[in-house]
């Protein structure tokens, strides 16, 4: 696994992705199925124990390779609303259903989030770690901050999905899609305050996309869109999901080809990987001139540079439109 990580933590990867229950996102999201880190047994006594030896294995790996900003852990939302765990009375997995904000729900959640509190903070991760739910509504964001509240005050959230501003100032890391906008007060606030504050792309935008079939550039140009929004980053939801046949078909039932991963087995890398590399070193370097012009009082310049930015983003799809 070490070259591919330590190629997406060169490409700028900020945050580890950790499962903290099995199949966050359903059965059949992807061709291989995404288990838990955290091993759940419920004991035959109704106590709880949770071993946490493949997610330590896991996050001092990532760090290892360079990828060690942020722990987002997926998911206490998972997209059916059920959660598995292994149940040693009936000597087997079970899944249950559990409605965020429900008894059941809570009487699952809350003797977990305890546990994990106390080992990410004998680890000293708690600091950069954040619970993470995808594309999840407004209610069950509510619920899961007031039970993580309740365990210790300082736990951080992660959201990747539609913008709430009621919420907006409560949630640490905040991406949304890429249609969404931040009221500018609270973009500002949130950026004042170091809080994540990104942008993504998914399967149901056909352009700007890094698929298969997409114009290279546009991997580029959306770093750009970012610098212009006076976003912090971007966020692409797969890397390397691989599908049956990677290297013939990167296609997976409904989603687009190429939606799920980025590079190849080897590591091979792609144009699009190389273009996404070239636009976030664009970012890059358009922060640092900002920071420097700033720091110098240098307004010519950053006048000319903001001016740039300015424009209005003119997606590169539609400049072919007219092409003979």
């Amino acid at each position: 696994m070490k070259p591919y990580y330590t190629l997406l933590a060169g490409a700028g990867q900020k945050s580890i992705t950790a499962f903290i229950i099995d199949q966050p996102w359903g059965p059949d999201h992807v061709y291989y199925r995404d288990p838990t880190f955290v091993k759940w047994s419920k004991k035959r006594d109704g106590s709880w124990s949770y071993d946490y030896s493949v997610f330590d294995r896991y996050v001092t790996f990532m760090m290892e390779c360079g990828i060690d900003q942020r722990i987002n852990c997926y998911s206490m939302v998972t997209w059916n609303l059920s959660f598995i765990y292994f149940d040693e009375m009936k000597g087997d997995t079970v899944s249950v259903f559990a409605k965020p904000g429900s008894k059941e729900y809570n009487e699952l959640w809350e003797p977990m989030i305890r546990d994990f509190t106390l080992h990410l903070k004998s680890k000293g991760w708690f600091d950069k770690t954040a619970i993470a739910m995808d594309e999840r509504d407004m209610e069950s964001m509510l619920a899961v901050m007031a039970l993580l509240k309740r365990i210790d005050p300082a736990w951080k959230t992660a959201l990747a999905g539609n913008y709430h501003p009621e919420i907006a100032m409560d949630i640490y890391d905040y991406c949304i899609i890429i249609h969404g906008k931040f009221d500018k007060d609270i973009l500002d606030a949130r950026k004042a305050a170091g809080m994540p504050t990104t942008y993504y792309t998914a399967c149901g935008e056909n352009h700007p996309n890094m698929f298969t079939f997409s114009p290279p550039a546009e991997n580029t140009w959306i770093s750009w869109y970012a610098a212009a929004q006076g976003f912090t980053g971007y966020l692409r939801w797969a890397y390397n999901n691989w599908t049956k046949s990677t290297l013939e078909d990167t296609r997976y039932k409904t989603w687009p080809g190429g939606d799920c991963y980025q590079v190849y087995p080897g590591p091979r890398t792609s144009i699009r990987f190389e273009k996404l590399i070239e636009g976030i070193q664009d970012f890059e370097k358009i922060r640092i001139l900002k920071e420097q012009f700033l720091k110098e009082n240098d307004e010519k310049h950053l006048k000319e540079l903001n001016e740039v930015l300015s424009v209005s983003p003119r997606p590169i799809w539609k400049l072919s439109l007219h092409r003979k």
